[in-house]
């Protein structure tokens, strides 16, 4: 049996390198990440850059950053129980691996286009127990900018 989980951060004061979103695979279960998504959150248009930003997976344990806050994982059906997956979000000392990480996509994109991407069914990254998937912005930003962004789940076992 499968459920769908999300995590999101609203409006957050981005200035550094830092793990936007981490995801730390539970005990006994196997989570596909499904989206993610960021995008700038000021009301002002900020400066005109790009953003830098970039999926990994850890090969063995993951340790999450610190910095941040612990995200807030809500069922996308009032029926299903709660997550067992757990996330930071917005952490400025970036989480680590005792094994390696592996880069799985990298983008640039304009701040003021954002990033949304879905991956396809069959391409979806897998984290087993213990394990993490990182999105993290890869450089500072030039200004003061407010990002909000997201990240969606899918728990299988148990």
């Amino acid at each position: 049996m499968s459920r769908t989980y999300e995590a999101r951060f609203a409006n957050v004061a981005v200035s550094a390198v830092q793990d936007l979103i981490s995801i730390l695979g539970p005990a006994g279960k196997v989570i596909q990440i499904k989206r993610i998504w960021v995008g700038s959150a000021d009301t002002a248009i900020p400066t005109a850059q790009m953003l830098q930003l970039n999926v990994k997976l850890s090969s063995a344990t993951f340790s999450v950053g610190s910095g941040g806050a612990a995200a807030v994982i809500n069922k996308q059906d009032l029926g299903d129980a709660a997550a067992s997956v757990t996330g930071r979000t917005n952490d400025t000392v970036q989480g680590t691996t005792t094994g390696a990480f592996t880069n799985l996509e990298a983008y640039g994109v304009h701040i003021y286009q954002g990033l949304d991407y879905t991956w396809p069914q069959d391409g979806r990254p897998t984290i087993g127990p213990n394990e993490g998937f990182i999105f993290e912005l890869l450089s500072t930003v030039s200004g003061t900018v407010h990002m909000s962004g997201g990240i969606q789940v899918i728990e299988y076992g148990g």
